[in-house]
């Protein structure tokens, strides 16, 4: 059940990642959206970041598969991206002028994700042992 609110709120977080903030909640969380109506390029990007985002959902809603950590895995990967580029652009450029809501959904995705990865992990290492035969004597 935990792990069940965990990516919930795993996907929430990202959600308000790409929605708040000056710069890249305005742009990104447009572009994810808006981009299923432009060229292939972005039609393929938008759709991208909508099926990861649909499929850490949907596997909350599922039972535990073994290649789950394999999924949130690179899922994250690649969700992650473009929110670290615009962490080194507001870094270098910005001087971390005003904007702060951006930090704070950051670090809360990342604490977020980083226990459902554990989770996932304890939960795959437990399904192995309890999975695994007992040895006879």
């Amino acid at each position: 059940m935990i792990l069940k609110i965990l990516k919930i709120f795993t996907v929430i977080s990202y959600l308000l990642i790409i929605w708040t903030g000056d710069h890249l909640g305005g742009i990104f969380g447009y572009y994810i959206i808006l981009g299923l109506f432009g060229d292939i390029s972005t039609i393929l990007l938008s759709v991208l970041f909508l099926i990861i985002l649909t499929v850490f959902l949907y596997s909350s809603f599922k039972p535990f598969k073994k290649n789950e950590l394999h999924v949130f895995l690179l899922g994250g990967v690649i969700l992650i991206i473009p929110v670290l580029s615009h962490f080194y652009t507001v870094l270098t450029q910005f001087k971390n002028r005003g904007d702060n809501r951006f930090f704070l959904t950051l670090f809360l995705f990342l604490i977020l994700y980083g226990m459902t990865l554990v989770s996932i992990g304890r939960q795959k290492k437990n399904k192995n042992v309890s999975s695994d035969p007992k040895p006879t004597p």
